[in-house]
Parts: structure tokens; sequence; C-alpha cells
């Protein structure tokens, strides 16, 4: 098992038959094929391929191997095979394509642990210093003294602060001696899986320079000429500062042998799941004697004279040549220039989120303080339901008790009309009966 030079994943395997016949990748009298399969990479396919296989029937051994498709950075997980068995009759030879009948697939579960890592950049490279990537802003002020443990594998959550430190290496006891002084940060993605590297040798660069094996490449931090950083990624800011433009950062920049940085993760949290992010810096490493604390050399890319008109004509070419192979900033690396380089995977924790302000959030992605002003709302509305209802209760019981008062209390009388007002019949003696209405 190993990784190719495009970071995917190949491995070699073999099978015994344990009947009479062979497996077969695929089969014209079937419409079936062998393949692999992962549970834990569904995305992920795989080319398999029959290496060689003995010319047999009887039992035969035969190698397999298989490729992704595509690099990721995480290998880890069970590889499912299903492979077609084929069998072949007691008196049929083995022959080229072989004569058997293909049956139904056989399946094998193989187990793999594999991460591809950025390799350790070489002391040469680094000057013997270390650089660490914290979540907890005291640990990253600290002198180092009783080192860092687990926290330098800490994983960054969406809006987290990831700390950057660079120090001398503390084994070599040459901290109060040395200035440790950072110049210029990175930030890369691989495509397609592809793992930064800073191996000169080999043209990697890690995020150094442009590649058409890098997806997205930032300049964060630039100490000599700030206004050629890269002020955020879409438009989400890095918020990217050094320890000696930080105010709070004071404890940390009055430790001659360390340097560092700190960065908003949220930007990293807009590409899709799986890339990875890895950050590169650029450091000097100087003794008491010579280093200028504070003075950001100015970069060089922006130099305007070039020195391939003060080199003999016959040499032009060879330089040009060896000047697109290797980025200025990688020539001038090295301890001859008390230039020191190293990169980090920077591991993100897509799991839970957290809040522009630190807060961190639940998973329907309300704040506490949220959650809380949430609920002094639903307690205010349930307080005013309880009163509403109360008071149509008392409501109904007292058209309840006036329609039943009025159902049990009788009828009243007319009223009486005052004698006043009532007419006066005067009978008269008169025979004739007349009478008036006075």
């Amino acid at each position: 098992m190993r990784i190719n030079e495009q970071g995917r994943l190949v491995v070699n395997f073999r099978t015994e038959a344990r009947f009479r016949g062979l497996f077969v990748a695929a089969h014209h009298a079937s419409s079936v094929k062998s393949i692999v399969l992962s549970a834990d990479h569904p995305g992920l396919t795989f080319n398999l391929t029959l290496v060689r296989t003995e010319p047999t029937y009887s039992q035969p051994v035969q190698q397999w191997m298989f490729i992704s498709d595509f690099a990721v950075r995480d290998y880890s997980g069970t590889y499912t095979l299903k492979l077609i068995p084929c069998t072949a009759a007691l008196n049929v030879e083995y022959t080229v394509p072989p004569v058997c009948n293909p049956r139904e697939p056989v399946t094998f579960d193989l187990d793999i642990r594999f991460q591809q890592v950025s390799d350790p950049v070489a002391v040469e490279f680094s000057l013997n210093t270390q650089m660490f990537l914290l979540s907890k802003k005291a640990l990253w002020l600290s002198d180092g003294s009783m080192g860092f443990g687990q926290e330098s594998d800490a994983a960054f959550s969406e809006g987290d602060t990831i700390y950057g430190r660079v120090m001398v290496d503390p084994v070599q006891n040459l901290g109060d001696s040395f200035y440790c002084n950072i110049e210029k940060v990175y930030l890369c993605t691989g495509a397609d899986g592809y793992v930064p590297k800073y191996n000169p040798a080999k043209s990697e660069f890690g995020c150094l320079a442009d590649s058409p094996s890098l997806l997205y490449r930032f300049k964060i931090i630039d100490k000599a000429q700030p206004e050629t950083q890269a002020k955020s990624f879409g438009d989400v800011g890095f918020k990217a500062l050094l320890a000696v433009d930080d105010p709070t950062a004071l404890s940390l920049v009055k430790q001659p042998g360390s340097d560092g940085f700190r960065l908003d993760s949220t930007p990293l949290f807009q590409v899709a799941v799986g890339r990875e992010w890895f950050i590169h810096t650029i450091y000097t490493v100087r003794s008491k004697d010579n280093a200028k604390r504070g003075i950001g050399k100015r970069s060089v890319e922006y130099h305007s004279i070039t020195s391939g008109d003060l080199v003999p004509a016959d040499a032009r070419g060879r330089y040009r040549r060896s000047n697109r192979d290797v980025p200025i900033l990688a020539e001038e690396i090295g301890p001859e220039n008390n230039r020191g380089t190293n990169i980090m995977h920077i591991a993100l924790d897509r799991s839970r989120r957290r809040a522009a302000s630190g807060e961190e959030l639940f998973a329907d992605g309300l704040s506490p303080r949220e959650l809380s002003g949430r609920g002094a709302e639903e307690d205010a509305v349930t307080v005013a339901g309880v009163i509403v209802g109360l008071l149509l209760t008392v409501l109904v019981v007292i058209v309840l008790a006036l329609m039943v008062r009025s159902r049990r209390t009788p009828a009243k009388k007319a009223p009486r009309v005052s004698p006043s007002l009532q007419p006066v019949i005067v009978r008269s003696s008169l025979d004739n009966g007349d009478s008036s209405e006075v």
C-alpha cells in the first residue's frame, strides 16, 4: 500500500481461489464486474486491475491492484472487494483467456488506516525551529517552557481563532540568544487531495508558489508589505495579525526566540468538505549581534532590477531557467540567509459552529443568548394565553349565570297607569244611555 505521485491510494493484494477455477475482473457471459467500494468514502472510486495469475485452475494465487481515481487526505476506512469467481470443469485445461463459468461475486473486507501528511520540513530549511497551531490564547502567550502537549493538535471549529507560533527548538537551548521574526504567512489547499510539501529538490514548494496542484493560495501576512496581503476569502475576512501588531500579545513579543500570528478560521470553511488547508510560514532566525527585531525585510517579490542583466550572455539561459523552476522566495531560504520555513496542516472540526461573537452554536443554529431570549418570549406568550383563557372562562360563566337566572324569574306585570291619567267614564242619568268621555 502506498501513495503515488498524484496523491492517489495504490493497494496491491493477492487472492487464492479455494475452488477449481479462478477470480476474474470481468466475463463476457456476465454483466457483473469485480469492483472496489468503500462505505467510509462513498464518493471515492477505484480502478481494479488483475496484475498476474498462476497458469492453473487448481487454486491459483493471483495478484491484484486497485488505484483510487482521485486523492483524499485520509484514506482510513473499510474497503469492500467484490470479485467474480469463475469455475472450471475438471477436464478443462487452463487457457488464455480462461474457459470457465462466472458465479455470483464473493465479498471481501479490507481495513485500511492511512493518512497523507505533509512531510516534515528538513532541518536545513526549518533552522531548528518548531511551529505550533494553538486554540488557546493563554498558551500562545506563554513562554512555552512546559511545552504545549495535546493542545498543539487542536481541531478548529468555525469562528475559532487560530494562534500560530514559531519558536527556536527549546532542546537546543538557544532561545535567549536568538531572535525569531515571522516575515510571511501563506494559506493553501490542494486540488484533488494533493498535500503540499516543501522539498525544493523535488520541485515542491508548499504554499510559496502557484502550482496546478493547488486549488487556493493566499498570502495573508507580509510584514514588509502589508498592502500585498489577501484580506479575505470571498466576503469572509482572514483577520490575520502578527503578534507584534497585536497590543494584547506583548508578552509573546518580548520573548526573543519566539514569534506568532493569529487568524480567524471562518474563511477556511468556505470550501467543500474534504478540502484540507495548510499554513506555510517564512521567518528569520538571527543571533542578537545581527538581529534587528521588529523590522521586516522588504519582500523580494517586487524587486524591479533583475540580476539577469548583469550575468554573462552565455549564462543567462541557465539563470533564467533556474529562476523559472525555483521561486525567488525559496532561493533565499536556508542557513546562509538565516531564513527558515515550515508548513503545517490545519485540522478543522465541522461538527459544530461558532457565532461571530465567539459563542458556541447549538444544533438549531442559535446561540445561548438567542435561546434565552427566545425562551423569555415564549414564557411571555404562555402567560398572556393563560390570562386570556381565564378571562374567557369568567365571561362564559357570567353569561351562563345570567341565562339561568332569567329563566327562573317569573314574567313581570304590566305597569300600572296612574289614576290621574286613566280615562274617566261618566254615566249619565239620561234614559238614552249615552256616555261621554272626558
